[in-house]
C-alpha cells in the first residue's frame, strides 16, 4: 500500500473544508477505506492550528476535535534534530518545504501530494499535485 505524505496545504485544505479542493477529501477518503497509508508531520499540525483559528475563524476546541478525528486516520511523522539538520543543508530554497521532504522521506514515504510541486523540484521523492495524484489511483 502506497504511503503517501500530505504537505500542509493539502492537510489545510481537508480540515478548513476549502472550496475549490475537493482533491484533498478524495484523498482522505482514500486512507479511510484503506487504500493508502496518509502521513502528515507533526509540523503541519501547528501551522494548520493557526491557519484554521487565524483564517478560518476555527476556536481551539473546534481544532483540536478535527485534529483527534484526523490523526485516526494517519501516521504523524517527526521533525527532529536530524531532520532540520538535513534540511538546512538541503537543496530547497523553502526551509519549510525541506523540513517536510525531510521528514517524509525519512519515515519512509513513497509520494508527496501538496499544491506547491515547484517548489519541490529537488525532492528525491515522487511528487505530485492532489488530481495528478488521484488520477494516477484512478487508471490503476
Amino acid at each position: 500500500m502506497k504511503r503517501v505524505f500530505l504537505d500542509t496545504n493539502v492537510l489545510i485544505d481537508y480540515l478548513g473544508s476549502r472550496k475549490g479542493f475537493p482533491e484533498a477529501a478524495a484523498i482522505v477518503t482514500l486512507a479511510q477505506r484503506q487504500k493508502i497509508h496518509l502521513y502528515v508531520s507533526s509540523l503541519s499540525f501547528a501551522t494548520t492550528s493557526y491557519i484554521l483559528n487565524v483564517h478560518h475563524k476555527r476556536n481551539h476546541a473546534e481544532i483540536m476535535d478535527l485534529f483527534e478525528r484526523f490523526t485516526a486516520l494517519c501516521h504523524i511523522t517527526t521533525v527532529d534534530e536530524e531532520t532540520v539538520s538535513h534540511a538546512i543543508h538541503s537543496d530547497f530554497h523553502d526551509f519549510e518545504d525541506a523540513l517536510q521532504h525531510d521528514s517524509a522521506l525519512a519515515a519512509g514515504c513513497d509520494i508527496i501530494v501538496t499544491r506547491n510541486k515547484p517548489d519541490f523540484t529537488t525532492s528525491k521523492l515522487k511528487v505530485c499535485e492532489p488530481c495528478e495524484f488521484l488520477s494516477a489511483i484512478v487508471s490503476k
